[in-house]
């Protein structure tokens, strides 16, 4: 079959098929302890999906705006001006179909064949893709742990050139768990002013931020509101994931572009998921505190645990429900027919070996370290971890 090139150009995403492969061993009656999750294990709050009932029962089921209902995009605006200090109107933002097609829209908007797009590492996968399938250039920046995984100002001073489009930052990030501090990004903002490049920010996981961290958006900066594309969502913040419900802010041009490609993919997203959206926005915020307390009890035992382990160096997450560990210490070591290479054969080696799932760090640009996700019980956490310290312990018996 003769496919398009862009076909080609583009790799199914990592984490996803550790999903589904973890899914077909559970199937199969495998005991498999999954840390390689990308979703909040919580259910999702009664309330928000109270509302998406009784939008049903009301026969809230037709066709809406496609950028989403005037009462979604409202509780939007309220919502980024009371914690983003994000000031917009309903005209400034679009309903998507979850964040990623907000990241892909907005991408497509932007970007054209030979366009440069600057993305830091380690990144989210889909972002190189997506950038690919908009025949623009992924330009990577390589960030470091002695700088808690964030991008450096001199250093994005350095990428860009006068091809350079469009920056995209992850804050929170993931699988780092980096959450951006003022001074960074006031730094980043005022080269982004001078050089008039766009920056596209993911915050999706703003609100699971630890320590008494608070979350500081780069639209905030008002000198360069009308070139930064702000993309949330409710997923992780309300831990509902399968609802594909995103949105998006930025100015007027950029939105209307949005819209205009939404109109002919997906048109508008799906009305009952927009009405249980609305109620999440809303309503009383006490789910989410009580799901990031969780969260932050998790990280640090998770953490506590990791940095026990001989040959895991491991910084702290500010913020998401992902560890980040170094392991390469562990490249070279051979255990009977196993011989681990690198983060993939390592992953590979613990879930055949040990059955736990983990998710390689090549898929995130970065090969010599490991995602670890604390989004799954206390319970789970120790039992997966205790495996992870037996097959460590079976791969570090064989090293010199």
């Amino acid at each position: 079959m003769l496919l398009a090139d862009r076909i080609r150009r583009i790799n199914d995403s990592r984490t996803v098929a550790v999903a589904q492969t973890v899914l077909r061993l559970q199937h199969r009656g495998v005991d498999i302890l999954s840390l390689a999750t990308g979703e909040p294990d919580f259910p999702t709050p009664s309330h928000i999906k109270d509302a998406a009932v009784q939008a049903i029962v009301a026969d809230r089921t037709k066709y809406t705006e496609v950028t989403g209902i005037p009462e979604l995009r409202e509780a939007i605006v309220s919502k980024l001006a009371r914690d983003n200090d994000l000031h917009c109107s309903v005209e400034e933002v679009a309903v998507t179909c979850g964040g990623k097609h907000a990241i892909m829209c907005a991408i497509l908007a932007l970007c054209q064949k030979g366009d440069e797009v600057i993305i830091p590492v380690p990144y989210w996968m889909s972002y190189e893709q997506q950038v690919r399938l908009a025949d623009a250039v992924p330009v990577f920046i390589d960030t470091v742990p002695e700088n808690n995984f964030m991008l450096q100002p001199e250093q994005l001073r350095e990428k860009i050139t006068p091809q350079t489009k469009l920056l995209i930052l992850n804050n929170p990030c993931n699988p780092t768990g980096t959450v951006y501090d003022y001074v960074t990004l006031a730094a980043i903002a005022d080269i982004v002013k001078k050089t008039g490049i766009y920056v596209l920010v993911d915050e999706v996981y703003e609100k699971i931020v630890f320590d008494g961290k608070s979350h500081i958006s780069l639209a905030s900066f008002s000198e360069i509101r009308d070139q930064v594309i702000t993309v949330n969502g409710v997923s992780k913040t309300y831990s509902m994931t399968g609802w594909r419900i995103g949105f998006v802010a930025a100015c007027k041009e950029i939105i209307a572009a949005i819209a205009k490609i939404q109109s002919h993919s997906t048109s508008n997203p799906t009305t009952v998921a927009q009405w249980a959206a609305v109620a999440a926005l809303t309503e009383s915020q006490e789910c989410v505190n009580r799901m990031v307390e969780a969260f932050e009890q998790r990280r640090n035992a998770m953490f506590s645990r990791l940095t026990k382990i001989p040959g895991v160096q491991c910084e702290k997450p500010a913020g998401t429900f992902y560890v980040f560990p170094r392991m390469d210490f562990f490249y070279g070591s051979n255990y009977n027919d196993w011989v681990i290479e690198d983060s993939t054969s390592l992953c590979q080696f613990l879930l055949e070996e040990e059955q736990v799932a983990l998710v390689p760090g090549s898929a995130f640009g970065t090969d010599a370290h490991v995602r670890f996700s604390f989004a799954t019980s206390m319970e789970t956490i120790h039992k997966a971890l205790d495996r992870i310290e037996r097959g460590l312990t079976k791969l570090q018996s064989t090293m010199g």
